[in-house]
């Protein structure tokens, strides 16, 4: 294999012979941040609902919020980011407007992303008992320590990573590093057992349908490669179904 390339979905090490991870089907190449990314027509309809609310009462924090929440389940993630960035600014003491912030930086740009890490501690600056703040702060930390060290210290990652969960034990991305951590270590039936998890918390969060897709690819992936070939089917449809487009899922489907 020659150069490598992290994920910053799944923290997967893929070559460059494609422009998706083989792990999860995130796309490596910029892909805009238009609809249609996840978005139904019914979500459609309410961001422009939104969108001239937010028109005629342009502080509003409420209505800025709605917005921001809005766009990031549609996926896009500039507009959402845009839109939580004035209802901060309209309500600086709101915690959850930071929280919302720091999430989407980390489905849109990866959990080992600085601007999660800002946005975590101001979230907890204001609600020092945030405990899912803490989590994601935590997540950051052990994301950055698994992408940019080699994968070395991968107990120390864990460790990182329980901490987190202790925290936030529903946050699906928790689950995926650590399953991330446990395949490099070659430990894929820890793996597959934590992608299990994330892959049943992944349908209850607030990441739009193409970010579920990837989790469940994953998994499908992972069963694949166990040699498990009805459960990768199961998980590969399952992924198909919430975003047909999904790379990995079309071409190991072939394959089960």
């Amino acid at each position: 294999m020659g150069d490598t390339y992290t994920c910053p979905c799944c923290g997967g090490a893929s070559d460059f012979s494609s422009n998706v991870c083989q792990y999860c089907g995130t796309p490596f190449l910029p892909q805009g941040s238009g609809f249609g990314f996840g978005s139904s027509g019914a979500s459609t309809l309410k961001i422009a609902d939104l969108e001239t609310q937010a028109a005629k009462k342009p502080n509003d924090p409420k209505l800025l919020y709605a917005l921001g929440e809005a766009y990031h389940k549609a996926g896009n993630y500039d507009k959402a980011e845009e839109a939580l960035e004035k209802a901060a600014a309209a309500a600086p003491g709101e915690a959850r407007v930071q929280y919302l912030l720091a999430w989407n930086a980390g489905i849109k740009s990866g959990w080992e992303c600085v601007k999660v890490a800002q946005y975590a501690d101001r979230a907890a600056a204001l609600k020092p008992d945030y405990k899912e703040a803490l989590a994601v702060k935590l997540l950051n930390q052990a994301a950055q320590k698994f992408m940019f060290n080699s994968h070395d210290g991968m107990e120390e990652v864990l460790d990182l990573l329980n901490q987190a969960l202790q925290q936030d034990p529903e946050n699906t991305y928790i689950y995926m590093y650590a399953a991330s951590v446990y395949e490099a270590a070659l430990q894929r039936k820890d793996a597959i057992a934590v992608m299990e998890k994330a892959a049943e918390l992944s349908l209850k969060d607030i990441a739009p349908a193409k970010e579920d897709a990837r989790v469940f690819a994953r998994l499908g992936y992972l069963y694949y490669k166990d040699g498990n070939a009805a459960e990768a089917k199961k998980y590969l449809d399952k992924a198909i179904a919430l975003d047909p487009e999904n790379y990995t899922a079309k071409q190991l489907e072939r394959s089960v």
